[in-house]
């Protein structure tokens, strides 16, 4: 029977792996098109208008794909210096492609900058494990996520939050789900109520070589 999951996952991956692929050229041949008429005199108005919706169209769609290719690649990808205010708007932007469209993520800032070591595209893998089970059932209208930074000594620490929530209790599903980051984490910090869920998570400091 376990062989047969494991084969059952194996199909759908390649499956994703291909329809990605597929879609990615797809959109890519729609970009280049319509930027390529973009790119000359157009004297009517409402063609131009169309142009750049579908340009516009094209580019979302292109976005979407790549965060696709992103989640595929996660656990293959090595991890990499990051500023901590790049990572939160890529994971910010990233995440918010799975929201219902009446949920925002807002995005907290920190004064201080600091470089670390993480795979982005499995950090991305794991917030959205976790969003996806804070939304089993229907959310709140007053559902909320927040995402913030904060630097405490060489720690560079992304703080999620979720407030007013109805899904189920996620402690230790979530310490399962962040034990596999690699490398590891300096710390992880849960707070979890009935209506609130924190989880601060800490990454080693990247050590960087001069000219970057």
């Amino acid at each position: 029977m376990e062989e047969l999951l494991d084969s059952d996952a194996q199909l759908w991956r390649f499956v994703l792996e291909r329809a990605v692929h597929e879609l990615n050229n797809r959109v890519g041949g729609i970009l280049s098109v319509s930027d390529a008429h973009l790119a000359r005199r157009i004297e009517s108005r409402e063609l131009r208008q169309s142009l750049e919706l579908i340009r516009d169209g094209a580019k979302a769609a292109s976005d979407f794909v790549g965060t696709m290719a992103d989640l595929l690649a996660a656990e293959e990808t090595d991890p990499e210096p990051t500023r901590l205010s790049d990572l939160q708007t890529y994971l910010r932007t990233k995440l918010a492609f799975f929201l219902p469209r009446h949920l925002e993520i807002s995005a907290i800032p920190c004064a201080q900058e600091l470089v670390i070591r993480v795979n982005d595209k499995l950090l991305l893998f794991n917030l959205l494990a976790l969003l996806q089970k804070e939304l089993e059932g229907q959310p709140s209208a007053s559902f909320s996520l927040e995402l913030a930074l904060k630097v405490e000594a060489s720690t560079g620490w992304l703080n999620y939050r979720s407030a007013n929530r109805t899904g189920p209790a996620l402690t230790e599903f979530c310490r399962t789900l962040f034990s596999r980051m690699r490398p590891s984490l300096v710390g992880l910090e849960i707070e979890e109520t009935a209506s609130e869920f924190k989880v601060g998570i800490g990454f080693p400091t990247a050590k960087v070589t001069k000219g970057r």
